[in-house]
């Protein structure tokens, strides 16, 4: 009888832990909830300015030329990226001239009908070398936009041919060229987001230690000897009159993170920011200043720089 009452007793003690066990403590299952939508489509459409040389380098240049056997660093002009494309063409010299010998520039900046690139892309330069692109990639929209790209691509040779910065080239010294600005905060290994659209650097709200690294080169100048090397923080979006200026550490190899354009760079100029004392929503926007051996300071972005430029070399409390 004592055995019955014990396994009795025993049972009643294992539903009683079941059952509490099953009770109301457990956490909600988060599928439950009947309002639960299927994730949306946050894919981001980049929109440059279609005669700038971003948007000319993201549109064709990329796009079309730079595919296998072609422009894909197998012979210059090299577009595979945007400082390798931008750094082959402007006051680079011709290989392959008309005969009578026009060109002296595959982009003379100021004027597309002295640039061997913008002819290229209306003429057999020599009658058996065909018309530019020979080959277009399937996912290329040239065919359907050729003449409005043609028009881009001539409307920034007569501009002057703006690097992605808003600088204009000087013949015989190409200015140092800024492909990308990254953040991470507290020693992090992880680049911050940014705002849509390439925005601002999204920074966390209190946030003591912000590492802040700038992608640099420069055509003609090994990246060790490039002097000054200092960047200027401002929350005026075209003022930085007054405002402090901080030395850039500089390193052959810093980080690889993506760039501007989407692509893996190599960051190589540095420097460290306290935003602790900045409250939510506030924008901090960066130039940096470098000399190469040529005799002016180069500002990477400009006063002239279109404002999304100024606005990617930038971040954001949130």
């Amino acid at each position: 009888m004592r055995n019955i009452f014990t396994l009795a007793l025993a049972g009643l003690t294992l539903n009683l832990f079941v059952c509490a066990c099953n009770g109301n403590n457990d956490p909600p299952n988060p599928f439950d909830d009947p309002s639960l939508q299927p994730p949306e489509d946050t894919e981001e459409v980049i929109n440059f300015n279609p005669n700038s040389f971003e948007g000319i380098h993201y549109n064709v240049f990329r796009a079309t030329c730079a595919n296998s056997g072609c422009h894909d660093g197998t012979f210059e002009p090299d577009f595979r990226s945007i400082e390798s494309a931008y750094n082959t063409i402007v006051y680079q010299p011709v290989i392959k001239n008309d005969p009578q010998g026009s060109f002296t520039y595959r982009v003379a900046p100021g004027d597309a009908t002295a640039s061997v690139l913008y002819y290229r892309l209306l003429t057999d330069i020599d009658g058996q070398s065909g018309i530019m692109p020979l080959a277009v990639n399937p996912e290329s929209d040239w065919l359907a936009n050729k003449q409005d790209y043609i028009n881009n691509i001539r409307n920034w040779i007569d501009a002057g041919a703006p690097d992605v910065n808003g600088n204009l080239p000087t013949e015989g010294n190409q200015l140092p060229q800024m492909s990308g600005v990254v953040g991470f905060a507290g020693g992090s290994g992880i680049p911050l987001d940014r705002e849509p659209g390439l925005g601002p650097i999204k920074v966390p709200f209190g946030t003591t230690d912000l590492e802040v690294w700038f992608a640099i080169e420069d055509a003609e100048t090994p990246l060790m000897n490039l002097s000054y090397n200092k960047v200027k923080v401002s929350e005026n979006l075209n003022d930085f009159g007054g405002v402090s200026e901080y030395q850039l550490n500089v390193v052959a190899n810093g980080v690889t993170a993506p760039g501007y354009l989407g692509d893996n760079v190599n960051f190589t100029h540095s420097f460290n920011f306290d935003a602790s004392s900045y409250p939510v929503g506030t924008i901090l926007f960066m130039r940096v200043y470098i000399q190469d051996e040529g005799p002016t300071l180069t500002e990477i972005p400009t006063q002239g720089s279109f404002n999304y430029i100024k606005e990617y070399s930038a971040f954001i409390i949130e």
